[in-house]
């Protein structure tokens, strides 16, 4: 086993548990390889050079944490299996899969659970995503709320930095094709996305949402005219319910945006790129992850 882990993601619950960790892999009989991470990017480097020599590799971390993983498997063509410890802040792919928020509870996943393949997001050729890709209002809060308050405040930390930027809202002018239509308007965010969970809020309305389908679930929320509506528009967010009034809804394999000038994009809550064109596919049963056994 390689076992990745990220020392300043989330809380510090993780690191007074490694030992514990690590125990559970080596009473299972695994040769664990340990591996901290050095800096953004490191994780992916690693397996893309070294991730074939190993039957399993498990990282611990953060969302972001997890997409270094995903992008470092997705380079491969043997991808070995994929483990995950959920140590961030808010932890929106673990909450889909069922993983325990516990260390120790989560390594005992890792040795005794059953393999399920999930759907990757692929952001143009040479960025993936396990949940979401987005652009617009709010979707660059993850990535610029400083990392002392997401320990402290956790997904609160989050909120509190998304009503900063408020004041900073301004509509994108967006091309999309998507299932043979194409919408040509002004909108304040778009999202992309395959779980239920996004930021740490569940959405209340059932979508189908399913993680190795082929199919992401794109939202995309228009421009509005008066503060009543951008009141009721904040407060559907935060409900996760998507009215059509404010909202275009699809589930599709394949998007294509278009602007007029580059637009930044956030991928797995870190910084994805600037773009002015790019078409997002969902590359279906991609990576095969470690779950609770049914």
């Amino acid at each position: 086993m390689l076992f990745f882990v990220n020392p300043k993601a989330g809380q510090l619950e993780l690191r007074n548990k490694l030992m514990d960790v690590l125990s559970v892999f080596t009473a299972a009989d695994f040769d664990v390889t340990v591996h901290a991470t050095q800096g953004p990017g490191d994780l992916t480097a690693f397996l893309r050079e070294h991730a074939g020599e190993y039957d399993i590799v498990t990282c611990a971390g953060g969302d972001g944490t997890l997409n270094e993983a995903v992008s470092g498997l997705m380079q491969l063509s043997r991808r070995p299996l994929l483990g995950y410890i959920p140590g961030g802040t808010v932890n929106d792919v673990a909450a889909t899969l069922g993983l325990s928020r516990d260390p120790v509870e989560a390594a005992r996943t890792v040795v005794g659970g059953e393999p399920f393949a999930i759907d990757i997001g692929a952001l143009g050729a040479e960025r993936w995503f396990t949940y979401v890709a987005g652009f617009g209002a709010f979707t660059d809060v993850s990535y610029q709320t400083p990392q002392q308050d997401k320990r402290i405040l956790g997904r609160l930390a989050y909120l509190l930095n998304g009503v900063k930027s408020l004041g900073e809202i301004r509509p994108i002018q967006m091309r999309m094709e998507v299932e043979g239509k194409v919408i040509e308007e002004e909108v304040l965010l778009g999202l992309v996305c395959s779980t239920t969970s996004v930021g740490g809020f569940r959405a209340r309305q059932d979508f189908g949402v399913k993680l190795n389908d082929g199919l992401s679930e794109v939202i995309v929320a228009k421009n509005i005219k008066t503060l009543a509506d951008l009141n009721a528009l904040g407060t559907l967010l935060v409900k996760r319910e998507f009215d059509p009034k404010f909202f275009y809804t699809f589930q599709t394999g394949h998007v294509r945006f278009a602007f007029p000038r580059a637009v930044k994009w956030t991928v797995d809550g870190e910084f994805g790129g600037a773009y002015e064109e790019v078409d997002i596919t969902n590359r279906c049963r991609a990576v095969e992850i470690i779950v609770p056994a049914s």
